[in-house]
């Protein structure tokens, strides 16, 4: 897709220069505004407003001359809607629709009101917007822009939870009688969250319902139920850069459900407030290559009118989307294929510090696995029971859960259900701990006695080795690993299969007083079996303290413990730098590799990567050498024999990204 985010004054523009471009982009699809806080189209109805630009147009109607010619061409047409806000005119006629404020104030942004998805303005008069544009053009679907509440606007002001009355009475009624909350710090404000999403889910599902019934064959691109899943891949000024954001979204979207497509909609410019300033080109590159690598579709979005603006990005941005688009066959099917998954927390109605300290847990983890070159995908841990019911929970061998905190007694019943099926389990910190008890039978404990967060208090707390002991002092054998985050006392199995060894705190200072770190009877991490499986607790949080420290002896030793549960069971043995990615899929009987080179990589960005050379990627061989092309390269690449039924793909010079398709001996080939 290519989309131009059209300013007011763009109303005028030459539709068959912008489908050139688009064309020459390698896109099939334009996203263009079409209605909502300005129409671009000459509405009929009085609660929009008729972008005044478009009398400058020869017939007055640029979203009819976008379609005709778009569809002339086999373009398709994305409409582009924004319902988070209405002129002033609009909100004075019908203030019941709009914001209002903890302390009844309205929201005000560059002239325009912000509405509440509680009041009739979302709940109705968007379905006479849609009716509008649907009864006048051939639309093939829909996306929303800032669908949701408004507790944030353009500039990060926070304004608070909406308090209009249609926010007060369905809130009350969803919550028994609670009173609204006023932000964040609140009691209620988790409850809030819940009911906010479900609000924007319900309203989501009838504007499906109702586009269907009038064009089935027209997509959505709203939420998580969707007929397209949407991400937007950006930038912004004062973010911490997490490298791997465009792939944890895309895998987690693509791991629930792997026939829904997604769509990630990757921004050519900074942020919002600089949107003329160009992104870096390598930076927008790691975003569509993230998105092909986790299975996702590139879009391109860029202001205004194509070539009005200096966008260095678009070149690359070029060359990714005809890439894909040659391949279409390969990744049309594309369907995951890693043995471990990575369970994430849900994104909104989690306790803001228990969010903090998994979020830390899980980058650990993933920064960790990718840089050891073990392929996995990403699981939302609210989709684990859909992903269970629809039959796809075993497609996994092992499972990560990364400090999750307490889960639902109904998802319990399925981890351990899976691991008595034959499933392996990794748990590290508070993840499925209850008030005390540990909510997995599987697991090779009982009951926490007791759990340290205190910074201050783990300051000179360790994992490691035992030590040999000797009369006021000791020898520490390899690995001594410091504790960041929590460790939790728990009482172990008689049976549990104990390794490492908690060395209690001792004074760190001054260097005269820095000794006296003794075990205690509290182990690194303990493996149980149960049924067919096998699980592995770490009462730790040894992913949040490889993302603090980065230190490589605590990578190796939570990666050396998924190796050793995994037990040959990963798909791909990859020798690589640690700095190349590597993610599986099938198509069809192909196996599709996906090598990223992430040595560009910057603390704020992302710079051009060095050429990485002598790459082998091995694979079961079982049925003879599979042949494997690499499609950046376009070359067949060497395929040797490695012994123990395996073989070795030799890949070509890796610089931005590299694509393995590998396709197996038939016994007729053979």
């Amino acid at each position: 897709m290519f989309q131009t985010n059209l300013r007011e004054t763009d109303a005028a523009l030459d539709v068959e220069a912008v489908l050139d471009v688009i064309g020459r982009h390698g896109a099939d699809t334009w996203l263009v505004n079409a209605g909502g806080i300005l129409s671009f189209y000459p509405t009929e109805l009085p609660f929009q407003t008729r972008n005044p630009h478009l009398a400058e147009r020869p017939g007055g109607d640029l979203l009819g001359d976008a379609v005709r010619g778009a569809h002339a061409r086999g373009v398709r047409v994305m409409a582009r809607m924004d319902f988070s806000k209405v002129a002033p005119r609009i909100a004075a006629e019908h203030p019941e629709w709009c914001f209002v404020s903890p302390t009844g104030q309205p929201q005000e942004y560059n002239d325009l009101v912000s509405v509440c998805p509680s009041g009739e303005y979302y709940q109705n008069r968007t379905f006479e917007i849609l009716d509008e544009v649907m009864d006048r053009y051939p639309i093939d679907g829909f996306f929303f822009n800032w669908f949701g509440f408004n507790e944030v606007d353009y500039a990060s002001t926070y304004h608070g939870v909406c308090h209009c009355m249609a926010c007060h009475s369905a809130f009350a009624a969803f919550g028994h009688g609670t009173a609204l909350p006023l932000g964040p710090g609140d009691a209620s404000y988790p409850l809030w969250r819940k009911f906010s999403a479900e609000t924007v889910e319900l309203l989501t599902a009838r504007i499906r319902a109702h586009i269907a019934s009038r064009h089935p064959d027209a997509g959505l691109i709203l939420g998580e139920a969707s007929d397209i899943v949407f991400h937007e891949a950006n930038n912004a000024v004062g973010r911490e850069l997490w490298p791997h954001a465009t792939a944890e979204s895309v895998s987690a979207s693509a791991s629930f459900r792997p026939d829904v497509p997604v769509l990630v909609n990757a921004v050519t410019f900074v942020d919002m407030p600089y949107r003329m300033a160009g992104e870096e080109p390598h930076h927008f590159a790691a975003y569509l290559t993230q998105t092909l690598a986790r299975g996702g579709n590139p879009s391109t979005y860029i202001m205004g009118v194509p070539g009005e603006i200096p966008y260095p990005a678009l070149d690359v941005a070029g060359r990714l989307t005809r890439f894909h688009a040659e391949h279409a066959g390969v990744y049309a099917n594309l369907w995951p294929a890693a043995a471990v998954g990575l369970v994430r927390l849900p994104r909104v109605g989690i306790e803001h510090g228990l969010a903090s300290r998994s979020r830390e847990e899980f980058r650990g983890w993933y920064t960790a696995l990718q840089e050891r070159h073990v392929p996995f995908d990403v699981l939302a841990l609210e989709h684990v029971e859909e992903i269970d019911g629809a039959g796809e929970l075993d497609r996994y061998t092992l499972l990560v859960l990364p400090d999750v905190g307490p889960i639902p007694q109904s998802l319990a019943r399925i981890l351990d259900a899976f691991v008595e099926r034959g499933g392996r389990l990794v748990s590290t910190g508070s993840s499925a701990i209850a008030d005390g008890a540990i909510q997995l039978a599987s697991m090779p404990a009982t009951r926490e006695r007791a759990v340290q967060r205190d910074a201050e208090r783990l300051k000179g707390t360790y994992v490691a080795a035992s030590p040999v002991l000797e009369r006021g002092s000791g020898t520490y054998p390899s690995p001594v690993l410091p504790v960041i985050g929590a460790f939790h006392y728990l009482d172990w199995d008689d049976d549990a299969d104990r390794h490492l060894t908690l060395l209690a705190r001792a004074p760190y200072g001054p260097p005269e007083k820095a000794h006296g770190q003794r075990p205690v009877n509290h182990p690194g991490y303990g493996i149980g079996h149960h049924g067919g499986g096998t699980t592995a607790l770490v009462p730790w949080t040894p992913g949040r303290t490889y993302h603090q420290l980065g230190l490589s002896a605590v990578r190796d030793v939570l990666v050396d413990l998924v190796l050793e549960i995994l037990d040959g069971a990963d798909p791909v043995r990859v020798q690589a730098p640690e700095q190349v990615e590597v993610t599986v899929h099938r198509s069809g009987d192909d196996l599709v590799v996906h090598l990223l080179n992430h040595s560009g990589a910057r603390r704020r960005s992302f710079g051009p990567p060095l050429p990485v050379r002598g790459v082998t990627v091995g694979v079961s061989a079982d049925g003879g050498l599979p042949t494997a092309r690499a499609l950046v390269a376009d070359v067949l690449c060497e395929v040797t024999d490695g012994g123990d039924g395996s073989a070795v793909v030799h890949v070509p010079q890796v610089d931005l990204f590299e694509v393995l398709v590998l396709h197996p001996m038939t016994i007729e080939e053979h």
